[in-house]
C-alpha cells in the first residue's frame, strides 16, 4: 500500500480515498463518520444516518451528474445528510458542490440536504454551492454558512422549520431566489445578494438581517409576511421594491432604500418602527402603507418618483419628524397620497417635520453609496 496513503487511512479512519484522488459513489448510505477529499463524483442519492458525520475537506470538488427519471428537467442526484455536515473550506482552497456536466446549468442536480439534523451545528464555510436545484435545503436543522458563493442555483437557500446563520456570502444568479424560508430563525450579516428572482423571501418566524447589500434582484430586496423582523444597516438598491412587509413586526434601523423602481418600502397590515433610514430615489414612491401601525419618524424621504408616502388604506400615519427637504419648499399636496386625493383614505401627518437631514451611515456601503 502506498505510504501515504496508509498514513491518510491512519489518521482519517472514515477517509472516502479512490485511485487516482477520484472517488464515484452511487446511491449509498453511510452510517459512520465519512471524510471526503479530492474529487468526489455523485451518480445517485448518497444519504447519511442520524449518526453518521460527513467531513468535507478543503479544496474538495463534489460533482454531481445529472439524471432526471422524470423529465422536468431537474436533476435527482443530491446529499441527504440526517447526521451532520462539516465543510470547511478556505479562502485559498475552498469546497466546490457543482455540476459534473460538460455545459452546466441550473438544476443539474437536487441539493444539500440537512434534514431532522437534531441537536448538531451543521457548518459551510468558503463553500461554493452552484447549478443546483436547491443549492443549500434544510428541515428542522441548524447550520451557519460563512465566507461561502451560492450562485446559478434555480434557490440559492430554502429553509423550513430551521435556525439558520448567513454571514458574509454572496448569493446571486439563482433564478427562483436567493433565500427563502418559512416556519424560522434566520441571521443574514454582511452578505451581497444581487441578481436573483427574489433577494429574501420569508414567511413565518424570525430574522435579524444587518450589514446587508441588496441590489438588482427582479422582484424584491426583501419581503416577509407573518414574521418579527430587524433590518438594520442594509442597502437595497435597484430591486422592484426594497422591503415588502405583510401582517409582521417590523423595526427597521438605518437601512438605505434607495433607487428602487417601485418603492423603498412597502407596508400592509404591520406593526412597529420605521426610523433613520435613507429612502430616495424610488420610482414610484418612498413608502408605501395600508392600514399598518408604524411610527415613521427619523428618516430621510427624499426625490422619490411620485409620492413620498402613499397611504392604501383607511387607517391614519403619523409620520411626523421626518425630512421631506427645506420647510419653504415642501408642499404636502404635492407628497401625500391620502385623505386629501381620496376621501375612503386615511390621513398622514407629516409637519411638524425636521429642520435638517438625518445622518445616516449604514455599515453595508457599496460603491456608489461612498461616492455620495
Amino acid at each position: 500500500m502506498n505510504k501515504v496513503l496508509f498514513i491518510l487511512i491512519l489518521m482519517f479512519p472514515g477517509v472516502a480515498l479512490a485511485g487516482g484522488g477520484i472517488l464515484r459513489l452511487h446511491d449509498q448510505t453511510y452510517n459512520i463518520d465519512q471524510t471526503w477529499s479530492g474529487t468526489v463524483i455523485i451518480d445517485g442519492v448518497v444519504q447519511f444516518g442520524p449518526k453518521a458525520t460527513l467531513t468535507v475537506l478543503p479544496g474538495t470538488e463534489v460533482e454531481f451528474t445529472k439524471n432526471d427519471t422524470d423529465g422536468d428537467g431537474i436533476g435527482e442526484n443530491e446529499i441527504y445528510i440526517q447526521g451532520r455536515l462539516v465543510a470547511k473550506g478556505t479562502a485559498e482552497k475552498p469546497i466546490v458542490f457543482t455540476s459534473a456536466e460538460k455545459i452546466k446549468r441550473p438544476g443539474d442536480w437536487g441539493a444539500v440536504n440537512i434534514m431532522v439534523s437534531r441537536g448538531k451545528i451543521n457548518r459551510l464555510s468558503h463553500c461554493i454551492i452552484e447549478y443546483g436545484y436547491r443549492g443549500f435545503h434544510m428541515h428542522f436543522s441548524k447550520a451557519s454558512i460563512t465566507d461561502s458563493k451560492l450562485r446559478h442555483n434555480y434557490m440559492g437557500i430554502q429553509c423550513q422549520d430551521s435556525n439558520l446563520d448567513v454571514e458574509r456570502c454572496e448569493i446571486s444568479d439563482n433564478k427562483c431566489g436567493a433565500i427563502v424560508f418559512r416556519d424560522s430563525s434566520l441571521k443574514i450579516k454582511n452578505c451581497n445578494i444581487h441578481d436573483n428572482l427574489w433577494g429574501i423571501r420569508f414567511l413565518y418566524g424570525r430574522a435579524e438581517i444587518k450589514d446587508n447589500t441588496l441590489t438588482g434582484n427582479l422582484i424584491n430586496g426583501i419581503t416577509f409576511s407573518e414574521t418579527k423582523v430587524k433590518a438594520s444597516g442594509n442597502i437595497l438598491r435597484g430591486n422592484r421594491k426594497g422591503i415588502s412587509a405583510d401582517k409582521s413586526q417590523v423595526e427597521l434601523r438605518g437601512n438605505i432604500l434607495a433607487d428602487n423602481y417601485e418603492s423603498g418600502l412597502y407596508l400592509k397590515r404591520s406593526k412597529g418602527a420605521v426610523s433613520g433610514n435613507q429612502i430616495t430615489g424610488n420610482g414610484y414612491t418612498g413608502i408605501s402603507v395600508t392600514d399598518s401601525d408604524v411610527k415613521i419618524a427619523g428618516n430621510n424621504i427624499r426625490a422619490n418618483g411620485v409620492w413620498a408616502i402613499d397611504n392604501g388604506g383607511k387607517k391614519d400615519v403619523d409620520a411626523t419628524g421626518n425630512w421631506f427637504g427645506p420647510a419653504y419648499r415642501v408642499d404636502p399636496t404635492k407628497l401625500l397620497y391620502d385623505k386629501g386625493k381620496d376621501a375612503a383614505l386615511g390621513k398622514v401627518t407629516i409637519l411638524p417635520q425636521a429642520d435638517r437631514p438625518f445622518k445616516i451611515e449604514p455599515v453595508a456601503y457599496s460603491p456608489a453609496d461612498r461616492n455620495k
